[in-house]
Parts: structure tokens; C-alpha cells; sequence
């Protein structure tokens, strides 16, 4: 594990193709996504090598229901027991993650393919917590709803300690901060209007950003978000 904040940990044993994170306060640690299906048993060896029993982990927190990043909730709750969480509107994608499409129409059959083999088998879950926009979590976190990427998806805002984990409503790869609206995204007009929710919103809020795929932005995250939306949106002003 990395640290990427003081109480916040990038599990990176599970690679970089996407990131899950671990948040330790008060009552234990709370996991944020659970990678892919193969990823859950890395994830359990990762915490016991750190010194966390199973029990300790109180929570996990779904962004959304894409198979990279709740593959492996099934195992992980199954485990610890923990309760799981996500947006009201994605429980149905994650009890029954057939639903959960690809808009991108020539994907699917290969996802198919995909969910067909061990590594990643996509199991159901059962959300024990249903969020809401702006609900305030017992871990300090700030539920924001960002709908577009999937249509409950949200973010995940820390006012205390100036960080957000933006899921896939935002992407920083190949050095880039960009919106999130490639093969994947079911509402890419939604996801436009997610980020300026974010950065309009919150954006003073936050100086550290995390995300699904990326590295993190660790300073200036908010006024670099402000500034990309602005540039989108500066046509329809």
C-alpha cells in the first residue's frame, strides 16, 4: 500500500490498470471499490500484511458498479462482513450487474467473453446502505452524486482533510486531467454537468484529487478542475 494522504492508501498490489483505497479513522478502515474479482484476495493479504484483521474493515464504499471496481465486494463482504455501500440508484447494477451495459454497442459481446472467465466472474452483491446526494458519512465524507459515468455514480469529498475520490466521474491518465466520458459512459452530457457540479460546487473544497484510473492530483486539484470545466463549457456562455 501507498500512502497517498495521512489515513488514505492507494492498494496498489492490485496494479494500475485501477485504484482502490483504503481510509483508516476512528472505527476501523473503510475500503473505496474492491478492483476486479481476481483483486479480492490480493486486497485481504494486503490488509493482513498491514495488520488489519478482516473485522476491522467496518465498510465498503462502491463509487460505482463497473466490474473493475466491485469485482471483488462479493468476497471482500463475504470475509469481513462488512456493510457495503453505494448511491440508491446503482444498487439495482450492483444486486443484478448484467443490467450494467456498455453504451459503446460492440463492446458487449466481448465483455461477455470477459465476465465468462475465473478472474472475472462478476458476483452480485447486496448493498446493506443505500446513499444520497450530500449525505455526510460517519467517515467525514461528503456523498456527491455524479450521474453519467453510470447513473449512480457519485464522489466522495473530505472537507476536513481537502481531498476528493472522483471514481471514474474524472480521469487523469497519460498525464491529463479529463472528464470521463469514453466507451463506458451511458450519459456523456450527464457527465459534463457532473464535473461542473464538482468543480462549481466543491471545487474550493478539495486541493487533492484521487481517481479510478490515474495518478493523483495532490495540489491545486480544485482550481485545476475549475479551470478545465470552464474551458469546456466557455462555448455556452
Amino acid at each position: 500500500m501507498r500512502e497517498v494522504l495521512p489515513g488514505l492508501w492507494l492498494i496498489d498490489e492490485i496494479g494500475e490498470q485501477v485504484h482502490c483505497y483504503l481510509w483508516k479513522w476512528r472505527e476501523g478502515v473503510t475500503l473505496i471499490d474492491a478492483g476486479h474479482p481476481r483483486d479480492a484476495t490480493v486486497i485481504l493479504e494486503v490488509l493482513r500484511k498491514h495488520g488489519y484483521a478482516p473485522h476491522q474493515v467496518r465498510r465498503m464504499i462502491a463509487t460505482h458498479a463497473d466490474l473493475d471496481h466491485t469485482g471483488g465486494m462479493a468476497l471482500l463482504q463475504r470475509v469481513t462482513g462488512a456493510a457495503v455501500a453505494c448511491h440508491a440508484v446503482e444498487k439495482r447494477y450492483l444486486e443484478e450487474p448484467w443490467r450494467r451495459q456498455a453504451p459503446f454497442l460492440p463492446l458487449r459481446p466481448l465483455i461477455w467473453l470477459i465476465t465468462r472467465l475465473p478472474d472475472y466472474h462478476y458476483q452480485p452483491v447486496t448493498p446493506t446502505e443505500l446513499l444520497v446526494d450530500d449525505q455526510v458519512l460517519p467517515e467525514g465524507f461528503t456523498v456527491i452524486h455524479t450521474p453519467g459515468h453510470s447513473p449512480g455514480h457519485i464522489a466522495l469529498l473530505h472537507k476536513e482533510k481537502r481531498f476528493l475520490i472522483c471514481g471514474d466521474a474524472l480521469v487523469n491518465t497519460r498525464g491529463k486531467l479529463r472528464i470521463n466520458t469514453g466507451f463506458f459512459t451511458t450519459d456523456r452530457a450527464a457527465a459534463r454537468r457532473s464535473a461542473w457540479k464538482l468543480a462549481k460546487k466543491y471545487g474550493d473544497d478539495f486541493e487533492t484529487i484521487v481517481f479510478g484510473h490515474g495518478a493523483p492530483i495532490l495540489q491545486n486539484g480544485g482550481k485545476r478542475l475549475k479551470g478545465l470545466v470552464s474551458l469546456i463549457f466557455s462555448g455556452d456562455v
